[in-house]
């Protein structure tokens, strides 16, 4: 006989033999007379109802209404309970013939059995336990095969096969599937043979769709208990399990009277949900919790969220009325969720300076730490953020010491209990074997780097899309081996469900998506932290994805299906409950982290996404401001002239553009043309200016490899090579500085080197000239690729960030350049970089870090 599942008393799966004591067998219930004789048997649900027969009732001499006592002799100690028989669900023995008992107490050590459905269950065998007088007092098991439906009167009965074993007694007892474990049906009847001696072996069963129309709750919750990509949240807390270590650290360190705790983490170690499920609810009692993310304003949300003042009177003085106006409140817990929202590095043009209202929103917090009030401040944020908080935030930083760090690692125990609990408390059932191949699959897949028994925190995300994906391809109440195995099991569940996303898009669409997605992630531009989500309002998002041969219609298609599917969440109020524009948002980091194909895209995009905040700061100084010297200028104003023809520009974006094109023709028309050949070259140590003539003083036209070694490997044979460039003069130079194969492993490191040869041999390469006629200044800088590793040296500050991620990737000994071409007395400029000369040469790598798709 194989093994059936039950829930124990704690909700926990329990496999166990039929014949067990405390098994299946264990939730099926005599039906008492007033004398104390079983009269038939009944089995426990969950709800504490036992459902058995209405005829078994009648024989015990009680009805509807009445109180009936129920002994369950093969649990633990034999417990007995008492109950009422309920009238609404009574079904009378010549119908359906359906009783349920409502009792007063489940004893803790019956299991509960849940009720599937007898479709499908045809030819398989099936398990049920009676009590018949012939036999032992604590009854006996009896089997069966399940037989198809039969129609008598005008319902349905299940019939049962090779039923020899199931004898009178057996009258109310559940009917297992001994493949699901779920009951299919419950004894009704025994006819016995006929004069024939046909029927000897047969027996009959109320099925369990009609027991699910009878009482309702037999009928498994129609909610997924796994959450996919999004956090818990405190009205999700029952089925938030798993995390008992991480919950009791954080909680000791928050009612250790501490006023600022950090609790850092990887992206998708489940922070969010820790607090919110985990901690929140089992804070003392007089704790009243606030709850806001930076995103869209810290100070606007936590108004939202109940702290009302902030935004105006500031966080401290907000607080401390909301403690005088609560009454029976101790103390408020502060919780800003996904600080590192606050942290995020912005565009190209900020430098390294905070937003002004991003500091003061950290001073803010910082008064809040350091004072008396009875606050704690318990601030969420992704490990690879704790840089960007020490550099910006110093003092809030020192007051929120010690850190708590979230466990990086979950047990196989907990990641168990992740897996099962959440089934248990749903009414559902994993089929045989399941739970304990998800969790093998998990550990191999996940598994830490000391200990065989444990695995990252940061597979969470990926398993509870896995588990949500095999919910929603269930069999009834059932998660089954083939759910999992359809959905792509632990390791390609995620693949395959975004392929099954894009498949629903035509050809069209899918390039839409793409533009969609990218402009759904925020670059970090400092190379200290991975790149996160960005939320965008859906009116920015129609905006900016619509370009040429691209409608809002498009658009919506595409956001229909990456809605519908959840690859993107749209929300049109505030998580806190404040009402505003939609906002898009991609469901989960671990998007950005495991898609790559997404993280090519949004590379592609990098440079729209940095100029737009950039163009979008400076005119909103411009605004206050009104000086002509910060509207955009150079490389900029070319960029969006660019950028104009291939998206939709905000109405303030594109004013701004158009403001600053009219102010260049003004200039232009000031002032009198500089001739071509005269270009200004700042050398890299030095603060003055030189210049040369139009061929360099070096090179000459010839074949390309002559022209790419000609130039000798010096500051100033760089310079003159990218002079050289600069006028065009020598039409074979550019295309001489394409790496060759054996360049590419001389620069790069083994695997780095065959990625980035694969991306650079796919993009167009680029032409001469580099310069504009009217940018006759050079500026150059260089770093080698210790510095580079190390991040320390000065030039280092005036290459783009990118080459932060790539420290690791570059051989050493090498001297990298980076220059710009601009106008006189203009800091932008038409900028390259990845210039090198190695094997004899100069090569070019532009924008190396994006060869590796990031």
């Amino acid at each position: 006989m194989e093994s059936l599942v039950t829930s124990s008393a704690d909700g926990d799966p329990v496999a166990a033999k039929p014949c067990e004591l405390g098994g299946p067998a264990g939730a099926v219930a005599q039906i008492l007379t007033g004398a104390g004789v079983a009269a038939g048997a009944g089995f426990l649900v969950p709800g504490g109802v036992v459902v058995t027969c209405a005829h078994v009732v009648c024989d015990a001499g009680r009805g509807p209404g009445d109180e009936v006592e129920v002994c369950f002799p093969q649990a633990s100690g034999a417990p007995k309970a008492r109950g009422r028989v309920l009238t609404e669900p009574w079904r009378r023995p010549e119908r359906e013939d359906t009783a349920v008992i409502q009792l007063d107490r489940a004893p803790s050590s019956v299991p509960e059995l849940l009720v599937g459905l007898a479709r499908g269950a045809k030819g398989r065998p099936a398990w049920s336990f009676g009590f018949p007088r012939s036999t032992f007092d604590g009854g006996h098991e009896g089997t069966a095969t399940a037989g198809g439906p039969l129609r008598v009167l005008d319902h349905w009965v299940l019939q049962l096969h090779d039923a020899n074993t199931v004898a009178r007694g057996f009258s109310g007892a559940p009917v297992v599937d001994t493949q699901t474990g779920l009951v299919i049906g419950m004894v009704t009847s025994l006819p016995g043979a006929d004069p024939h001696q046909r029927g000897l072996n047969t027996a009959y069963a109320t099925p369990g769709e009609i027991l699910r129309e009878v009482w309702p709750a037999l009928k498994p919750l129609d909610v997924c208990p796994y959450q996919d990509f999004r956090a818990f949240t405190y009205e999700r807390a029952r089925w938030f399990h798993g995390r008992d270590r991480a919950k009791e650290q954080l909680l000791r360190h928050l009612v250790g009277g501490r006023h600022g705790v950090l609790l850092q983490g990887p992206s998708g170690s489940g922070k969010s949900s820790l607090v919110q499920a985990g901690v929140l609810p089992e804070l003392p009692p007089r704790w009243r919790s606030v709850v806001a993310r930076p995103a869209r304003g810290l100070l606007a949300n936590l108004e939202l969220a109940g702290l009302s003042g902030a935004a105006g009177g500031g966080i401290l003085a907000s607080a401390e009325r909301f403690l005088t106006e609560s009454s029976g409140t101790d103390r408020l817990l502060l919780v800003i969720d996904q600080f590192e929202e606050l942290l995020t590095s912005p565009g190209p043009g900020h430098g390294s300076a905070v937003p002004d209202d991003d500091l003061v929103v950290l001073r803010q917090l910082t008064e809040v730490v350091e004072s008396c009030a009875a606050v704690t401040v318990l601030l969420v944020m992704r490990n690879d953020f704790y840089p960007s908080l020490a550099d910006r935030a110093p003092k809030l930083l020192q007051a929120v010491k010690p850190v708590v760090d979230l466990p990086p690692t979950l047990t196989s125990a907990e990641l168990y209990d992740i897996i099962t609990k959440p089934a248990a408390d749903a009414a559902l059932r994993f089929e045989e074997g399941l739970p304990q191949t998800i969790l093998s699959e998990v550990l191999a897949g996940g598994r830490y780097d000391t200990d065989p028994d444990e695995v990252r925190a940061t597979v969470l995300p990926l398993l509870e899309k896995t588990l949500t994906l095999v919910w929603e391809n269930r069999t009834d109440n059932l998660l089954t081996c083939d759910a999992y195995a359809k959905v792509g099991r632990f390791g390609g569940s995620l693949a395959q469900w975004q392929d099954a996303v894009l498949g629903q898009l035509d050809e069209r669409h899918k390039p839409v998506a793409q533009r969609v997605l990218a402009l759904l992630v925020r670059h970090d531009q400092s190379g200290k932290s991975l790149d996160t989500r960005r939320q965008r309002s859906v009116a920015a998002l129609h905006t900016l994805a619509c370009g040429p041969g691209v409608d809002e219609a498009a658009v919506d298609r595409v956001l229909t299906v990456m809605t519908r599917e959840r690859i993107i969440t749209v929300r049109s109020s505030d998580e806190t409950g404040g009402t505003g524009p939609p906002m898009a948002e991609l469901v989960h980091d671990l998007l950005i982290d495991k898609w790559p194909e997404l993280r090519q895209w949004a590379a592609a995009y990098a440079e729209f996404d940095m100029w737009l905040d950039h163009a979008l700061e400076r005119a909103a100084r411009w605004q206050g401001s009104g000086k002509g010297a910060d509207l955009l200028q150079g490389t900029d104003l070319e960029l969006g002239r660019r950028w104009r023809a291939e998206f939709g520009l905000p109405a303030s974006a594109e004013d701004f553009l158009r403001r600053s094109e009219r102010r260049r023709h003004w200039r232009r028309a000031q002032v009198v043309a500089v001739g071509v050949s005269a270009v200004c070259v700042a050398a890299l140590a030095a603060t003055g200016v030189i210049r040369v003539g139009a061929d360099g003083g070096a090179g000459q036209s010839g074949s390309p490899v002559a022209s790419a070694s000609t130039y000798p490997a010096t500051d100033t044979g760089a310079r003159t090579l990218v002079t050289k460039a600069a006028t065009g003069a020598d039409p074979a130079l550019v295309e001489a500085l394409r790496p060759r194969h054996e360049d590419y492993e001389a620069v790069f490191r083994p695997g780095v080197a065959e990625q980035a040869e694969r991306y650079y041999r796919a993009r167009p390469w680029p032409t001469g000239p580099w310069a504009k006629p009217q940018q006759t200044v050079l500026q150059m800088w260089k770093a080698t690729t210790e510095e580079i590793h190390v991040g320390t040296a000065p030039a280092l500050s005036y290459f783009p960030g990118g080459y932060a991620r790539l420290k690791d990737a570059f051989n050493s000994g090498l001297v990298i350049y980076r220059w710009k071409y601009t106008e006189p007395g203009e800091p932008y400029g038409m900028a390259f970089d990845g210039l090198v000369f190695v094997n004899g040469h100069w090569a070019l790598f532009p924008k190396p870090w994006l060869a590796l798709g990031g």
